[in-house]
């Protein structure tokens, strides 16, 4: 309740408040009291008002008033699912800070993560006057159709979901799964399924897809019951999980695996079951990492190239700001492979 009252507090009850004009209290907020000769016992009545009111300003109008001298940092918030908490938002906030270095603009970034689900409990710091833009990773469908709903004074980017609404950067997942199924060996490969998670957006779903027909049409059986679906990642969910899969689709096998912090786990499996990688099960796993290529064999995988949505998600942002740009704009960008030998040779 105090929050909401906090931000509906204006200029021009401050003003009202102390009997000045709305121009002059702006002028003292915007921190140009001195350079327009306000009073000092003016200044100091205005700023201990708003404190006392609990105001706070609109950063997002500052911001553009103050754009030419970049005397106002754009503050950008960056909400990403909790259970996504992994090395890709280490490369995209990576991505962000070089791109930023880059252009020379001064940012400040405010990481929000947020539990699967729950977004809808954070859309209202959105309208609460306290960032330039947002970009908003992991939505879940009934979320983005929530958030569409509604309406934002602030430029808004979804990070790897399509919208026609919202500005977003994504790449082509159904057309990655379906490349994953391309760059295995189906040679004498009985069964194929795919490892993914209960809380899968829909980014995962069209990945997932575009294996299953890859598979398919390479002549590989696949079912959608012999697919798996985890709520959480980790060594001894991965293990747990392969065990559960062995019993459900014959040797030789190819498995595309949605997280590759499943990886040890799943190989540790492997080799108790003197299951061999990669002549009787085919290994592909989705997001990179540095360990992937150090197992015996190499493990291969797709990524999603974080530092270069980043880059794209921030040049968005900045044109948006600047521009108050109303037409969405969407970005699509190719995965980025590794083929190692876990997969085979094609």
């Amino acid at each position: 309740m105090a929050k909401a009252q906090a931000e509906k507090v204006q200029i021009r009850e401050i003003a009202e408040r102390l009997g000045l004009s709305q121009s002059t209290v702006s002028v003292v907020l915007n921190g140009r009291g001195d350079s327009l000769r306000i009073a000092k016992e003016t200044q100091k009545r205005v700023l201990e008002t708003a404190k006392e009111m609990n105001y706070q300003p609109n950063i997002y109008a500052r911001r553009l008033r103050h754009a030419a001298t970049e005397q106002t940092p754009y503050v950008i918030a960056l909400f990403w699912r909790q259970d996504n908490l992994n090395s890709r938002l280490g490369r995209f906030i990576q991505g962000l800070h070089n791109a930023i270095e880059k252009r020379g603009c001064k940012v400040e970034l405010v990481v929000q993560p947020y539990r699967a689900g729950s977004f809808v409990e954070y859309m209202d710091m959105l309208s609460s006057n306290r960032f330039s833009g947002a970009m908003i990773s992991g939505l879940l469908e009934e979320e983005q159709e929530a958030l569409e709903e509604r309406d934002f004074s602030i430029p808004i980017i979804l990070i790897g979901r399509d919208s026609v609404k919202f500005h977003c950067v994504l790449m082509d997942n159904y057309r990655a799964g379906e490349q994953c199924a391309a760059s295995m060996d189906m040679r004498d490969v009985k069964a194929a399924a795919f490892m993914g998670f209960l809380c899968a957006g829909r980014a995962e779903r069209m990945m997932e897809a575009g294996f299953m027909f890859g598979c398919r049409q390479r002549q590989v059986q696949v079912r959608e019951d012999w697919n798996l679906r985890l709520e959480m990642s980790g060594h001894e969910t991965g293990y747990r999980a392969a065990q559960t899969l062995l019993q459900k689709t014959a040797l030789p096998a190819a498995w595309m695996v949605a997280d590759c912090r499943l990886s040890g786990g799943i190989m540790d499996f492997c080799q108790e079951r003197q299951i061999r990688v990669p002549q009787d099960l085919r290994l592909l796993f989705f997001e990179d990492s540095q360990i992937l290529k150090y197992h015996k064999p190499s493990l291969s995988s797709v990524d999603v190239p974080s530092r270069e949505m980043a880059e794209n998600a921030l040049d968005i942002m900045l044109l948006s700001c600047d521009n108050r740009i109303d037409i969405p704009i969407r970005r699509e960008l190719l995965p980025v492979y590794h083929i190692r030998a876990s997969s085979g040779e094609v």
